[in-house]
């Protein structure tokens, strides 16, 4: 299939990476930039650093902090996130599969006394993780290190693609990537185009934007990784949904 991959550059190169290997042809059009954030690092002592994306560790690699911050436990989201924790020098790493609630409670497994921890974020987070870490007793210092802008127009690769009927389905790792897709597709004229391909989303929160604008199909990775992603591209190519019913949902 020809599958468009919109989540910012670095990413999309490897996730089209992965797209080649399984036979598929990757479009890319980034429709987010990733941007650094200034922002202060306090000088407390925290007993745990947490990460919910790779992004804001490769931003926090580069503060003059990680040396001190590095020797400290990592509690990451995802094996992406622990292979950019790796990278950025940190030796104890703590996976937690899923999302963010999967890191709270591998947090609070880890630390059941109250402890302070360093979110290394970004500025749009789908879940509020200090937040749910405080109701546990724990202080949460959340440092925004990262944003992703919006592009302003649909990106040429997508048009071009769009306009020609080559794309079979669209990934959506995010539903911020899902809503600016959707929106610079109307502006170019080709929300009916778009609301009639096939869809993958990462989580029913993604989905819940393509499903708000009535896109015919779309299919959900039963898990929020890239692989249950590539799987539910597959139900695309079989003509069945993921919860084999002979339908895409």
């Amino acid at each position: 299939m020809d599958v468009l991959v919109l989540r910012p550059e670095r990413a999309a190169i490897r996730t089209a990476e992965g797209l080649r290997r399984l036979g598929h042809t990757p479009i890319v059009a980034p429709v987010l930039t990733i941007e650094d954030i200034p922002s202060e690092i306090p000088a407390q002592d925290y007993q745990a650093v947490l990460a919910t994306s790779a992004n804001g560790l490769r931003k926090l690699a580069r503060r003059p902090e990680i040396g001190r911050l590095s020797r400290l436990p990592l509690i990451a989201v995802g094996d992406r996130t622990a292979e950019a924790g790796r990278e950025a020098g940190f030796l104890t790493i703590h996976v937690a599969e899923g999302d963010g609630r999967a890191l709270v409670a591998e947090a609070s497994r880890l630390f059941s006394a109250p402890a302070r921890f360093l979110h290394a974020a970004g500025a749009d987070r789908a879940f509020d993780v200090a937040g749910a870490l405080a109701r546990h007793g724990h202080d949460v210092t959340v440092i925004e290190l990262y944003r992703a802008t919006a592009a302003t127009a649909l990106p040429a690769a997508a048009a071009a693609a769009l306009g020609d009927g080559e794309i079979d389905a669209v990934l959506h790792h995010s539903r911020r990537i899902a809503e600016t897709f959707l929106s610079l597709s109307e502006a170019a004229g080709l929300g009916p185009r778009v609301r009639a391909l096939g869809h993958v989303a990462l989580s029913e929160r993604v989905a819940g934007a393509l499903r708000a604008v009535a896109c015919e199909r779309v299919a959900v990775a039963p898990r929020p990784d890239e692989a249950a992603l590539f799987s539910a591209l597959e139900t695309f190519a079989v003509g069945v949904s993921p919860s084999g019913d002979g339908r895409s949902k």
